[in-house]
């Protein structure tokens, strides 16, 4: 006689696999938040507590807990407003102007011509080259009695005398933006050429045999399907040149008279010459705020661009 036996019911795991597989998914992400933690959170943690105490370097015997006392110095502090000021005009000059160009270098990239890749290569060049060597070099082009621009700009007849690019407080903003204009033209015209290859050349034909002139396709084809990558290529661009202090620093330290001072270079100021680090931290803390608040807009408007594709 066979005796039937009866399979045990197979014990209920503890964790389910659904868990499982979230806690195995986050593990991975462990190192990468330890060193977010570590080179991000922990350095605004520590700027914040900088910012509530007064410490000036070579006053320790002043150091002390002032609570919101150097923000309230920071909203009656003139250059800050001023430093404000510049790093609008600082950015939004440089970046229109960079997008304008680096446009226009990405549609003549597009185009078909003998040397077009050594071209390309070319292109990238001053988006290599670091932004001290960037600065140094335009510092000697600007040079007012041995400068390349002065001396070009005679020869041809568009000045009758040299002129101190650097040292002037109008010219001195206008020497640094085109600049960074210069360095900043690959960024948007690499970025913008990948763009404009991915566009089907069918949409293009389409449009011609339908009759479309060429601002017609470009307004209606180009654009279109152009615009997530200038919205995000834009914003990163806007928010790495606010923090970009390389440049004004190498070639006029914010000179003269504050003309080019930006909050990154004050901030730098403040703390490496002035050797106030209270203050510079609160400089740095609001110069975080005035970031997340722009990308929190950038979020925003990208969030509604992809709606729209």
């Amino acid at each position: 006689m066979t005796t039937l036996t009866l399979a045990k019911p197979r014990a209920r795991p503890w964790i389910s696999w659904r868990t499982r597989k979230l806690v195995i998914g986050y593990s991975y992400l462990v190192p990468a938040a330890l060193c977010l933690l570590a080179t991000v959170v922990v350095p605004i943690i520590l700027a914040v507590k900088m910012s509530l105490y007064a410490d000036v370097l070579y006053k320790p015997q002043d150091f002390r807990f002032i609570g919101l006392g150097n923000y309230l110095r920071l909203v009656q502090d003139p250059v800050f407003w001023l430093t404000l000021w510049n790093s609008l005009v600082w950015v939004f000059g440089s970046v229109i102007l960079q997008f304008v160009f680096g446009f226009a270098a990405a549609l003549l990239l597009q185009q078909a011509f003998t040397g077009r890749a050594l071209v390309r290569t070319l292109t990238l060049l001053p988006w290599i080259i670091p932004g001290v060597v960037v600065g140094l070099i335009w510092q000697w082009l600007y040079q007012p009695n041995y400068g390349v621009i002065n001396d070009l700009l005679i020869r041809i007849g568009w000045m009758s005398e040299r002129v101190a690019w650097l040292s002037s407080p109008d010219l001195a903003m206008g020497a640094v933006v085109f600049a960074n204009v210069w360095r900043g033209i690959p960024f948007f015209a690499i970025m913008l050429l990948a763009g404009l290859q991915a566009v089907p050349d069918e949409l293009y034909e389409a449009a011609e045999v339908d009759g479309a002139g060429v601002v017609a396709r470009f307004r209606h084809i180009t654009l279109p399907l152009l615009r997530p990558i200038i919205v995000v290529a834009t914003a990163t661009r806007i928010i790495w040149t606010f923090n970009y202090a390389d440049l004004i620093f190498v070639m006029t330290g914010g000179g003269p008279a504050n003309a080019t001072q930006i909050t990154s270079t004050y901030t730098l100021q403040q703390a490496y010459s002035t050797l106030d680090f209270g203050y510079a931290g609160a400089l740095s803390v609001v110069l975080l705020l005035v970031m997340l608040s722009f990308t929190v807009v950038y979020l925003r408007v990208t969030k509604g661009v992809e709606a729209e594709q």
